[in-house]
């Protein structure tokens, strides 16, 4: 083997060498970030802070690596960057909307209306967050549909969080007949709502008149139980009140029509 073959090959060896020194180190720091820097973001900051940095960091590091890994390879670096500068004044405008969605998830990553796991209404949208990326916010519906909507239109919609806070209030109506006690109404509601566990003491549960409809008194019935309980609360609640009032003699009318013949 000649000098030259032998130069060559030591070359090619080191370059080899080199890039795989790069990507090591790369795939080593990026781990070393995950768990002595960022790691904590998870606990403090929830889980949607860590997945936006963990992803803004490793892109900037295989777009370093990648960079370098060029250079290695003999690729004129400024050239290319000059071409791409002129390429994307070509796509800028296309990009528009990828940057107010990118703009758009920073904001909501600094606001914080929702976190990865909250039930939410965004716009009518009603679902589970699965997860807040760089450009759109995933859901996964009640009836197991997913949907990805835009950041910017996340921003801009109305959100509810049904999981911001510990306990929820429910609210029924019951109509009952114009013959039968108000009073005695209310106290067996209330007393229903007292012996089950699961509804809360405090804040304190409330029956209230709330119209004389045409066919029935409306009793509107306010009570407060741990978000966890909600749907099972609800309904426990509707059964409860129609069986107590049936125990204790009390109608719960249907719409009526009366009418009068002229003779």
């Amino acid at each position: 083997m000649d000098k030259i073959h032998l130069s060559k090959l030591i070359t090619d060896f080191k370059v080899v060498l080199y890039l795989v020194l790069i990507w090591l180190v790369s795939i080593l720091f990026i781990k070393f970030v995950k768990d002595r820097i960022i790691g904590g973001l998870k606990e403090s900051k929830g889980e949607h802070v860590y997945q936006l940095v963990d992803k803004i960091l490793t892109y900037s590091i295989y777009t370093v690596a990648i960079i370098l890994t060029l250079n290695a390879l003999g690729v004129n670096i400024a050239s290319l960057i000059a071409a791409l500068g002129l390429f994307s004044v070509a796509v800028g405008f296309a990009a528009q909307t990828s940057i107010s969605n990118l703009i758009s998830g920073i904001f909501l990553l600094i606001d914080a209306p929702f976190q990865i796991g909250d039930a939410v209404d965004i716009g009518g949208t009603t679902g589970v967050v699965l997860s807040i990326d760089l450009l759109s916010t995933k859901l996964r519906t009640f009836d197991n549909i997913f949907i990805r909507i835009p950041n910017e239109t996340v921003l801009k919609a109305n959100i509810k969080n049904f999981a911001k806070f510990e306990i929820r209030r429910i609210e029924v109506i019951v109509g009952i007949s114009y013959d039968d006690d108000i009073q005695k109404a209310k106290e067996v509601i209330l007393n229903f709502i007292k012996e089950s566990p699961l509804f809360l003491a405090e804040p304190d549960p409330m029956v209230m008149v709330q119209e004389l409809a045409d066919s029935s008194v409306n009793l509107k019935v306010w009570v407060w139980t741990r978000r966890t309980d909600f749907l099972k609360a609800k309904d426990a609640l509707v059964h409860g009140i129609k069986d107590e009032l049936d125990k204790n003699g009390i109608t719960i009318p249907f719409p009526q029509i009366v009418v009068h013949q002229a003779k």
